[in-house]
């Protein structure tokens, strides 16, 4: 039996539910975030290590930059202090090694450096000074801090005497003349007829004098260089022992030989060493 509708009274509908626009969205679904894999995590990490060993590089390039710009201030200031100001300025010369030339003579020759700056001071403008001392060889300089100039000086030694226009007169190896020969020189006359300058006599002769022991050297008489390849020696004594030199080959083993020879014989022994062939030398007695 149905129930009887009350009048005046709709029957009621349904609404349909409405839901935001936002609260829409916000109820989509989130998307998973993809965690990052090793190899993403690895060079993440090689980025890193390698920003900051740039940055340490180039902190490193700024700070030797730095150093080298100070270190060529410093220097150049230095050098501007000792060329301008008198701080290593020449205030003393020492002079060494002179026996022979007036040490007051090459003091005046060399006192036009007093003070120039240390760093300045010329060797070759020394030796010019000093060109006109025959029996200066040559010099070196040292700069002895703060304000001396040392020069030291080798003097030429004589090591024969050659008869010039009938006068003895000392030469060095080089040809120098070094004045006249006294009677308490006691250096090996050297036989020849031109001068040593232009003489290549002499210069065999004085090739055959170095190549002799020291010990030797001073019991030597005269030498005869006349032919080059026959040069003959006698030694100081009455005994007058000759020495038949040969050519100027092989002159260590035949200072060699000729030692050996000797140191068998008495110096009052007349005999002739012939070590013209050092291989097979001979000692013949007179």
């Amino acid at each position: 039996m149905k129930r009887p509708q009350q009048r005046g009274r709709k029957p009621e509908k349904k609404s349909a539910q409405v839901i935001p626009i936002r609260r829409q969205i916000d109820a989509k679904p989130k998307k998973a975030t993809k965690k990052p894999s090793q190899v993403d995590r690895v060079t993440a990490a090689k980025f890193k290590f390698e920003a900051r060993r740039f940055r340490g590089q180039s902190r490193q390039k700024k700070i030797i930059l730095l150093s080298l710009v100070s270190s060529f201030v410093v220097l150049l200031l230095l050098v501007l202090a000792t060329l301008v100001t008198p701080m290593l300025a020449v205030e003393k010369i020492k002079l060494t090694g002179l026996n022979k030339v007036p040490q007051k003579a090459v003091m005046a020759a060399v006192k036009a450096n007093l003070g120039k700056p240390l760093p300045l001071v010329n060797q070759q403008e020394i030796a010019d000074q000093l060109s006109k001392f025959k029996l200066i060889e040559s010099i070196s300089i040292i700069s002895e801090l703060p304000h001396t100039l040392h020069i030291a000086i080798a003097e030429r030694q004589p090591i024969a005497i050659v008869d010039v226009a009938g006068a003895s007169v000392l030469y060095d190896a080089a040809a120098v003349n070094l004045g006249a020969a006294t009677y308490k020189d006691k250096y090996p006359r050297v036989l020849i007829n031109d001068d040593p300058k232009n003489s290549k006599a002499f210069g065999l002769a004085i090739d055959v004098l170095l190549a002799l022991p020291y010990e030797l050297l001073n019991r030597v008489a005269v030498i005869d260089a006349k032919t080059k390849d026959d040069v003959r020696l006698q030694l100081r004594g009455y005994s007058a022992q000759l020495i038949v030199w040969g050519d100027s080959s092989q002159g260590t083993l035949k200072s060699k030989v000729l030692a050996a020879l000797i140191a068998n014989q008495k110096q009052s022994d007349r005999v002739t060493y012939d070590v013209s062939s050092p291989s097979a030398p001979v000692v013949r007695y007179r």
